[in-house]
């Protein structure tokens, strides 16, 4: 792999395992994103819990004051029953709660801690979901690479679905998320014979409240590429925003690269793709005039525009026979088995500098 950002794979690169090229320290769960709730009451851990699954979060019940987690591995929430331990922690107490009956014992504790939240249950129910979906969304690790397009017919899904196993290639947990309103769905392109997983349609019935560890192992995966679309025999429908929400901030905790096609630009949800986005990138023709936000011109190339290139142009991606065969035969990731369509992809810079492709 070159160490200045391009992904340039081997064909060894290609052969081998990714999971080969992933440490332990990478695998999800090794640095699990998580909040703590500090208490032995039984029915405000159940209450917690239910809470936490609606912010697609993990929370782990600390029963005993030895237990408590380092500085800096999440929130840390403190129950009416062990409050008062918590005067001793102030570093570690995000939220102190409790029901009705504690409300006085926690104003009492949350007033000598400066930076305590106080949640009064079942009333604070909301707040709190929203507390912890919010932190969790912030706490993702994952880079995010929005792929746009000016028009039909560019490539941008073929062009989305290449960086993602790019990714998977150079060691990272990657994920293709298809979030064009007008898809009819990712499978044709990427393989004829689709894997076995969750799609947008089961997530639309189950409102989409999936942990990170429950979403890298429910979403079906090519070549160790998860990828995120609706079948073959689904009839795509408009997602819910909150849906969307929550399906990005589980993924940014359980991925290490997220690819999402977001079709013709502009996306009716691009509030809410701001929030979660790193980089956003559109493709356009090679005939038009350029846009002024970062783009990638596709399809024939015009050298009447070579010259128009300015710093937000990251470069032309071809159609390259090699990739049109490798889509015929529902077989799309093969394409990066061509040095030619490697380095094509390699000129683009889109993958986030990091310690996987620099393998």
């Amino acid at each position: 792999m070159k160490s200045d950002g391009r992904f340039v794979a081997t064909e060894q690169a290609y052969d081998a395992p990714s999971s080969a090229a992933v440490g332990p320290e990478r695998l999800w769960g090794a640095g699990e994103l998580a909040c703590t709730l500090v208490s032995n009451d039984e029915r405000l851990v159940e209450s917690c819990a239910l809470i936490a699954l609606g912010a697609a979060m993990r929370i782990h019940q600390c029963a005993e004051l030895k237990d408590l987690p380092a500085p800096g591995n999440g929130p840390v929430l403190w129950g009416a029953d062990m409050a008062g331990e918590a005067l001793a922690f102030p570093g570690l107490c995000d939220v102190v709660l409790g029901f009705e009956e504690d409300d006085q014992q926690l104003w009492s504790v949350a007033s000598q801690i400066p930076r305590a939240r106080v949640a009064i249950l079942p009333r604070a129910q909301q707040w709190l979901g929203e507390y912890l979906g919010l932190w969790g969304m912030r706490a993702g690790q994952a880079h995010c690479l929005s792929l746009g397009s000016l028009a039909g017919g560019l490539g941008t899904s073929t062009l989305a679905a290449l960086v993602a196993h790019a990714g998977t290639l150079c060691g990272l947990k990657s994920l293709l998320i298809d979030l064009d309103p007008h898809s009819t769905g990712l499978w044709p392109r990427v393989t004829l014979d689709p894997p076995t997983g969750i799609g947008w349609e089961e997530l639309c019935r189950s409102g989409g409240a999936l942990a990170p560890h429950q979403l890298v192992d429910t979403l079906p995966t090519v070549r160790d590429t998860a990828v995120l679309t609706w079948s073959p025999s689904a009839a795509p429908s408009e997602l819910d925003e909150q849906l969307v929400v929550r399906l990005l901030a589980a993924a940014r905790q359980g991925f290490d690269l997220l690819v999402v096609d977001t079709g013709r630009a502009v996306h009716p949800q691009r509030a809410v793709l701001e929030q979660f986005v790193d980089r956003q990138v559109l493709t356009c023709e090679d005939t038009g005039k350029p846009p002024v936000e970062a783009h990638i011109r596709c399809g024939p190339r015009n050298l009447r525009n070579s010259n128009t290139a300015t710093g937000q142009y990251l470069g032309h991606f071809p159609s390259l026979p090699k990739i049109s065969r490798a889509i015929q035969r529902g077989v799309l990731f093969d394409a990066l088995r061509s040095r030619k369509v490697r380095h094509a992809l390699a000129d683009l810079r889109l993958l986030p500098e990091s310690e996987g492709n620099k393998r």
